[in-house]
């Protein structure tokens, strides 16, 4: 089925917006899991939700369709992932979810890990947003339909990113299967349920995959213009309001301490991570910096003193600094700034700012030496030939 594999480093599987400082703990936050039986019980619960945190184009072709006097399907209406967030903070998905188990689910599972940690961290934090559990499908859509062939409460085909497509049940007719599904060409208003050819929504900043039946692709090759998906042609915009997602993390994690999901209770565990409450870690700091500028960006009050950090071999400046602060309150300070300023301004160019945790095998670099350097430095300068 797969000619070839293909390896590379991502900061996320599913762009959620979630990446480094913004991802919520799996340890802590993560949903549980619900084997496909019990996930199909558990959508009889007329107190329960049920939530597609696929997109929107995907939820067109197929979906749950819980039983009548179970379950409320809601669709979050997503072009694309990084909206989620913004979705989960709005208030009246918020009411939605509030006094209901929310259970989840997407195609293989992969999304709901983060949406699930996402949504119970949120709630950890919001007095107005507090559901009675949170759950996915372990093994997402896929799992389910290979437990029920015949389709369960599963209506319509599954859309898949690779060379397959979609997934259907086993057992199911394939007239019965088109039969669950209402999804229309974008230009007919025929019913159609293929994706093909990567025609795309033409409208402003939106270029989700749209639906083009066979007799009209002349017409979406000729006139790209005129394509146009459901939510644009609906006329929806998803909520703008975007959540502080690294002070909603801290905030969480405070609360719930060390605590842990049961899952991930276990003797090898890894420690967590303790961080610092007088420094900050800056990187892509240009040579050109020093500390008194790096002082005057980060506010000659709140810093105390820095440390270069080099390179062990050529003792060279490799761009990156610790910050020794004066308070703690100076370090929250310093990283809410810089989590809604995509970073601190430092002689023209815009740095990073992380936490900075502690080791139990290292010394204070702080101890280590007294006098302050201005200037990073550049390192043993060595005769190459």
């Amino acid at each position: 089925m797969f000619k070839a594999l293909s390896i590379r480093k991502t900061n996320e599987l599913v762009a959620y917006g979630l990446a480094g400082d913004k991802a919520p703990s799996l340890k802590k936050f993560a949903g549980e899991h619900l084997e496909a039986d019990d996930y199909h019980k558990a959508m009889q619960d007329p107190n329960a939700v049920i939530i597609d945190v696929r997109n929107a184009y995907e939820s067109a072709i197929g979906h749950f369709q819980p039983p009548e006097g179970g379950a409320k399907l809601i669709d979050p209406k997503m072009r694309n992932s990084i909206e989620f967030p913004k979705w989960l903070n709005s208030e009246e998905t918020q009411k939605q979810l509030t006094g209901k188990r929310v259970l989840m689910y997407c195609t293989g599972g992969i999304r709901c890990e983060r949406a699930t940690a996402l949504l119970n961290q949120m709630s950890t934090v919001s007095e107005h947003l507090k559901p009675q559990g949170v759950y996915h499908c372990r093994g997402g859509i896929e799992r389910y339909v290979k437990t029920y062939p015949s389709g369960g409460f599963w209506k319509g085909k599954n859309y898949l990113f690779d060379k397959r497509m979609e997934q259907t049940p086993d057992v199911k007719d394939s007239a019965a299967v088109e039969k669950d599904i209402s999804s229309k060409c974008c230009l007919c208003r025929a019913n159609f349920t293929v994706y093909r050819n990567q025609f795309k929504c033409s409208r402003s900043l939106c270029g989700v995959p749209v639906i083009v039946c066979t007799a009209c692709t002349t017409k979406a090759v000729e006139r790209p213009a005129s394509l146009m998906c459901e939510l644009c042609r609906e006329g929806y915009k998803a909520p703008s309001e975007v959540p502080n997602l690294v002070a909603l993390k801290r905030k969480a994690e405070k609360l719930v301490g060390d605590n842990c999901t049961p899952s991930e209770q276990h003797p090898l565990a890894k420690k967590p991570k303790v961080y610092c409450k007088d420094r900050i870690f800056l990187r892509r700091v240009p040579l050109t910096a020093t500390f008194t500028k790096i002082k005057k960006s980060l506010g000659e009050d709140k810093v105390k003193r820095l440390v270069w950090l080099v390179d062990k071999g050529s003792g060279a400046f490799y761009g990156s600094c610790i910050v020794l602060l004066s308070t703690e309150s100076d370090l929250k300070q310093i990283l809410d700034r810089s989590s809604s300023q995509g970073g601190i301004k430092v002689d023209k160019k815009r740095i990073k700012v992380a936490e900075v945790f502690q080791k139990d095998d290292e010394d204070d670099i702080f101890q280590q030496s007294s006098t302050q350097k201005e200037y990073p430095p550049i390192g043993n300068v060595t005769n190459s030939q």
